[in-house]
């Protein structure tokens, strides 16, 4: 009666891993709204960041298990100094990227095949003048917040970007929502101040 019992209650847990994973849908693109910041320095330096161009691409993971998110994201940071600083400007860069979310580590929990410790992998390629500073695959806690940053780029001038385009994002071992924040920063150095400005994006889901 109890073995009758457990063998029941692990095909329920099955079946209903086997429908989720047959219903993860179709790819589905969502555009996200452009977000921007000013702020004047110490030493009269007017600094504009601009979030802009983000957009993600929903697709159903290749190994249909309720345990993976896969998806393409896009991102651009535009960053433009303006104004008749009492100091010049000797440096400055541009950041942008992610800051990702576990809600449910599974990896441990259930002897299916699945690596140890939820973890995300992503797919970038960086520019002339970019640089990721990211690992193929980073390890994540559930709970906890993970910034991942894209790339970096120097500004030569009062204008630059940096841009992402059609990143892949797989996320394992993770069950329940999975969250994502892009952000974007600028910082800019003077021989009187050290000034740096952020955006973030709204929560989305993968």
């Amino acid at each position: 009666m109890r073995i009758r019992s457990t063998f029941a209650g692990l095909f329920g847990v099955f079946s209903v891993l086997t429908i989720c994973a047959a219903s993860t849908g179709t790819a589905a693109a969502e555009p996200l709204a452009d977000k921007s910041r000013e702020t004047t320095t110490d030493d009269g330096w007017q600094i504009k960041l601009t979030k802009t161009e983000e957009n993600l691409d929903r697709y159903p993971n290749l190994a249909a298990t309720p345990f993976t998110r896969e998806g393409f994201v896009s991102l651009k940071a535009i960053a433009d100094i303006d104004g008749m600083g009492t100091a010049p400007v000797n440096s400055g860069a541009i950041t942008l990227g992610y800051q990702l979310g576990c809600q449910v580590d599974v990896s441990n929990g259930m002897a299916i095949g699945l690596a140890i410790g939820p973890s995300i992998t992503i797919g970038i390629t960086t520019g002339v003048g970019a640089s990721a500073s990211i690992s193929p695959t980073v390890y994540l806690k559930p709970g906890t917040i993970t910034t991942i940053p894209f790339g970096t780029k120097s500004l030569a001038g009062r204008h630059g970007s940096i841009t992402s385009d059609q990143v892949h994002i797989k996320i394992d071992g993770c069950m329940g929502p999975v969250s994502l924040r892009s952000y974007a920063q600028v910082n800019i150095t003077t021989p009187t101040a050290d000034n740096s400005l952020a955006v973030y994006g709204d929560p989305i889901y993968l």
